[in-house]
């Protein structure tokens, strides 16, 4: 049997006969675990659920458009004192800054936008999203500077970040400094990703 998550989409096999007809079926998904529903009613036979729809694509006046070359970040954060700093430095940094605590529209959103910048907070819902970027081919992950602002360490820590699959790893107990925490977040990746394009232009002079 298949079904597909109504929140992250992820196509989930499930054997029929665990789910008995004519009750209400409640299931998590291992990927976004975000919790969901079948009522009986969409129950087509005892053993045959009907697979769930995604959630549409989003329509054009759904999504933010920025002009040619603006620098875009976007926040699936749900402190408000986080989203008050970030969004304050990060326009003081010439950011336009987007911002959802819905995990469905965060997923659309880092799918259809071209973010420079993604900051999240850490929750399995954004450990759900970070499994999707995971995904992406390396030249679509390294043109985004992702950051994770979690408990279970420093900022700024390096075995965080490397341990998170991140860019960078904020603790949320730092929220008073944002500002240089930001700053040390895009200076560190632009300096890491100006190295790895300078190799990778000589790579491909060598075997030119």
């Amino acid at each position: 049997m298949h079904l597909n998550c109504p929140h992250c989409r992820k196509l989930l096999k499930l054997a029929a006969d665990k789910f008995p007809a004519g009750q209400r079926v409640k299931l998590v998904c291992p990927q976004c675990a975000k919790s969901f529903v079948i009522e009986p009613e969409q129950q087509t036979a005892p053993n045959n659920l009907p697979s769930l729809e995604p959630d549409p694509l989003p329509q054009a006046s759904d999504l933010e458009f920025y002009p040619p070359g603006a620098k875009v970040a976007f926040l699936f954060v749900r402190d408000p004192d986080w989203v008050a700093s970030l969004t304050h430095c990060l326009k003081e940094r010439g950011y336009h800054v987007a911002v959802s605590d819905n995990h469905a529209d965060a997923f659309r959103r880092i799918d259809s936008v071209g973010y420079h910048l993604l900051l999240f907070e850490q929750t399995p819902e954004a450990l759900g999203l970070l499994g999707h970027i995971h995904t992406w081919a390396g030249i679509q992950r390294r043109s985004v500077n992702v950051i994770l602002i979690g408990e279970d360490s420093a900022s700024l820590h390096p075995q965080a970040a490397f341990r998170h699959g991140v860019n960078c790893y904020f603790n949320h107990a730092d929220s008073q400094n944002a500002q240089w925490l930001v700053q040390s977040a895009i200076d560190g990746y632009d300096e890491f990703y100006k190295v790895w394009r300078l190799a990778a232009q000589t790579l491909s002079k060598v075997h030119v």
